[in-house]
């Protein structure tokens, strides 16, 4: 037990450029289903982005077994540079899938090409492809059926 008091994992937020297009492809693609679709605006998003009358948008998802996938619109100031957000972040975002064929197979099939066929390491099973705003999203399959890798090290909570 964490000092702090800490319970589980929360949730992911993604910045996302285009909601609609992240919409195609995360709820109707992915599968995410959408919980919450609220406008954000006031003085606790102005103090959060550090912006006075910031607005946005934030569409809550979650996938099978519950993992949260919040996306947010319209907040944060386009980079300067001019690039994508999402395009060079550290962070990759993974879900775990029944059958990564499958999956990939899905991908194509809408138009999303893979970056790759997937591929095997150490009995994991996985490929990437690129979220509309750029950001590598894995799609992973663990042996043995283990739904995370947590499981599939002998986690069982």
């Amino acid at each position: 037990m964490s000092g702090i008091g800490l319970r589980t994992f929360c949730h992911v937020t993604l910045r996302v450029s285009d909601m609609e297009k992240s919409l195609a492809f995360y709820r109707d693609v992915v599968g995410l289903q959408v919980i919450f679709d609220v406008e954000l605006d006031g003085e606790g998003l102005d103090s959060i982005t550090g912006i006075a009358g910031s607005k946005g948008r934030m569409v809550g998802t979650v996938a099978p077994g519950g993992t949260m996938v919040e996306m947010v619109s319209g907040v944060y100031p386009e980079p300067a540079d001019g690039s994508p957000r999402g395009a060079g972040d550290s962070v990759i975002f993974s879900l775990s899938v029944e059958d990564v064929e499958r999956a990939h197979e899905a991908f194509v099939a809408a138009g999303i090409e893979p970056l790759q066929r997937p591929a095997e390491i150490d009995g994991t099973r996985m490929f990437f492809v690129l979220d509309p705003d750029g950001r590598r999203v894995e799609f992973v399959e663990y042996p043995g059926g283990a739904p995370r890798a947590a499981e599939m090290h002998g986690w069982s909570g």
